[in-house]
């Protein structure tokens, strides 16, 4: 997107005489300068977060304002008591999945960075399809390297789909490609995994089904249990994920 600013007065003649000094080729490099200096001013990590904190933002969008990957962002929220809304936070949230699945930026980062990933690989193996942007594709095969590198099993779960990133000015609450995203779900009938619940409001207003990746877990219960499930939800609260109290009681009793 190319933004146009007009400059009159006073500043225009400052900036043109700045190229006539040779300080700047163009007026247009100037303001570039400007701009870069302005960002270097201005902490956008704090008004990132404030903003999370103040609107009904996505945690990805939040992060996009930063500058930052997901992963540190959320780092630094937890450093500043800030806890990220990711996860389940009532059980409506999770569900039990079936034919196809679409993961958003949030849910890709709750599977891969927690034993959520062992569950997801046996799912796939079992005839669930799982989905990810391409966008994401570099992203995810950095987690998988630091999965490798940590002795864990990695690759072979998700496949790989071209979502356009869908721009809004009138509703800038979500990301780009979470807009794609949505409108790709809705368009093909997808189930959304989305461990941002923010996402999941906006995902009712696309008519489109979204639950937090914890379901895979209740999936793979349904089929025989799963194995390992008190370490695997400790993985989930290290991110940190939110897990209902009351579900995560459910299934450390063994009541799916």
């Amino acid at each position: 997107m190319v933004v146009s600013v007009e400059i009159s007065g006073l500043p225009e003649k400052r900036l043109r005489r700045l190229v006539d000094l040779g300080f700047y080729s163009s007026v247009a490099e100037a303001v570039r300068d400007a701009v870069k200096l302005l960002f270097e001013k201005v902490n956008l990590r704090d008004a990132a977060l404030n903003l999370y904190t103040s609107r009904d933002v996505s945690l990805s969008y939040a992060a996009e304002i930063s500058g930052e990957p997901l992963e540190s962002f959320i780092d630094y929220m937890v450093s500043r008591g800030v806890a990220p809304a990711l996860g389940a936070l009532t059980l409506e949230d999770v569900g039990v999945l079936e034919g196809e699945v679409l993961l958003d930026p949030s849910s890709a980062f709750v599977v891969y960075r927690s034993l959520l990933y062992n569950v997801a690989l046996k799912l796939s193996g079992e005839g669930l399809k799982l989905y990810a942007p391409r966008a994401l594709a570099p992203q995810i095969h950095i987690w998988e390297a630091m999965r490798v590198r940590r002795g864990l099993p990695a690759g072979g779960s998700i496949n790989y789909i071209t979502i356009e990133p869908v721009e809004s000015e009138d509703s800038p609450l979500l990301t780009g490609l979470e807009r794609g995203v949505l409108e790709y779900a809705s368009r093909s009938g997808l189930t959304l995994l989305s461990d941002d619940y923010r996402v999941r409001l906006a995902a009712g207003a696309f008519g489109v089904r979204a639950l937090s990746s914890l379901s895979l877990i209740a999936t793979a219960a349904s089929s025989g249990g799963v194995g390992g499930l008190g370490e695997l939800i400790l993985s989930l609260k290290a991110i940190p994920a939110l897990i209902p109290p009351e579900l995560e009681d459910r299934w450390l009793k063994g009541v799916w």
